[in-house]
């Protein structure tokens, strides 16, 4: 079955990350899922040094 978007012109431009010919990126072109962008992750003050001692850094 061939690729309707194909134009038979193969050529990955790595600066952009598309191809020269149709304009799609290689997962694109493989069929491989894109995963949405994540959302930008909300800046929060740092945890006072006795709280972080108990608690930990992470986001856990």
């Amino acid at each position: 079955m061939s690729d309707p978007l194909c134009v038979g012109v193969c050529m990955i431009d790595w600066d952009s990350g598309v191809c020269l010919g149709c304009g799609r990126t290689p997962e694109e072109i493989e069929g491989v899922p894109v995963a949405p962008a994540a959302p930008e992750p909300e800046r929060t003050a740092p945890l006072p040094a006795n709280v972080a001692d108990q608690v930990g850094e992470g986001t856990e």
